[in-house]
């Protein structure tokens, strides 16, 4: 078998992925209203938990079929080596330089990630501010463990571990960044946690590269969970009730304002984000890997794979997401 045959299977074994957890996320949403209520204001943290069990299942299912495959063909040709699952996952240590480093990534990059959810709030709510009531009925810890540590482990495994660890070793580098971004936003299942979610895996994907590891990624998805759930508690402490009076007197608030503040971060974003290009570049170099924006406009990692991240299906499962999404988005607007 040759190395072609080789990479559309790990390139098919994504898509079969994601059209499995898409299907199960919406079998799950579609359940009798009653069940998920109770669920949900029954426990936030067993909510998160099955939320995440959702897309990991699935995961770790391709990867245990991708392991045999692997034993496999290392039975049947003796040329081939089979890839450690800690290669496959970018399981590696980065140096503590890089780890300190992330911080500053994280901070130069969050600008991009605001505006982002700036322009869809023009159009669509706030996601998670509309959550910010069961949020802050939590404890802290508990609320940091919900929303700061299980999702960035889980989907830091699946994402930049398993989808796109898998497509660059399959596929074009360009392809595998913006897809495996792509299906990150897709996975959370509304417009305005889509955009900044495919911002952040763009940004998390270069960054993995950079590194040779997820660990950086999973601090990285960290600082900016935990951004958002002390600045909640924070202002709620200030301010005791302020996101009951915000989702009360509706999200948007003068257009004017909102378009000034739009541009202030645009312009911020531009800055900030050169930045971000710039440590990242001195990450990959203290880590002793080409740059991974240079590997991205040239759109060229490994020499032999020439696969386009599309299969199946993965097109399947995406048509669902996006008609799911879609669906959930007419049915806000009716409310």
């Amino acid at each position: 078998m040759n190395n072609y045959k080789r990479h559309r299977t790990e390139r098919n074994l994504v898509g079969i992925f994601f059209l499995t957890a898409s299907v199960i996320s919406i079998c799950i949403r579609f359940m009798p209203q009653d069940v998920l209520f109770r669920i949900v204001d029954a426990n936030m943290l067993l909510s998160t938990a099955i939320s995440e069990l959702m897309i990991l299942i699935p995961a770790l299912l391709m990867l245990l079929i991708w392991f045999f495959i692997q034993m496999k063909w290392e039975s049947e040709d003796e040329e081939y080596s089979a890839v450690r699952i800690s290669d496959r996952l970018m399981y590696r240590s980065a140096r503590p330089a890089s780890i300190l480093m992330t911080f500053l990534y994280t901070l130069t990059i969050s600008p991009l990630i605001t505006l982002c959810n700036l322009i869809t709030t023009l159009f669509v709510d706030n996601t998670v501010l509309e959550y910010s009531s069961e949020i802050l009925d939590m404890s802290f810890p508990v609320a940091v463990i919900t929303i700061a540590v299980i999702p960035p482990l889980c989907e830091e495994f699946v994402f930049r571990g398993f989808v796109y660890g898998g497509y660059r070793r399959a596929c074009r580098p360009a392809g595998s960044i913006l897809m495996s971004a792509f299906l990150f936003g897709l996975i959370h299942g509304n417009i305005n946690q889509f955009a900044y979610a495919f911002i952040i895996g763009i940004a998390m994907a270069l960054l993995a590269e950079a590194t040779g590891s997820i660990w950086p990624t999973i601090l990285m998805h960290f600082l900016i969970n935990i951004r958002s759930v002390a600045a909640m508690y924070l202002l709620d402490y200030l301010d005791n009730g302020i996101f009951e009076e915000i989702l009360e007197s509706g999200l948007n608030t003068d257009m004017n304002s909102t378009l000034i503040t739009i541009a202030i971060y645009a312009v911020l974003s531009v800055l900030t984000t050169l930045m971000a290009g710039a440590i990242l570049s001195w990450i990959s170099g203290h880590e002793g890997r080409s740059n991974p924006l240079k590997t991205f406009a040239a759109n060229r990692t490994f020499k032999t794979s020439r696969l386009s991240v599309f299969s199946i299906p993965l097109v399947i499962g995406i048509l669902i997401s996006v008609a799911y999404m879609i669906e959930v988005e007419i049915l806000y607007a009716m409310q």
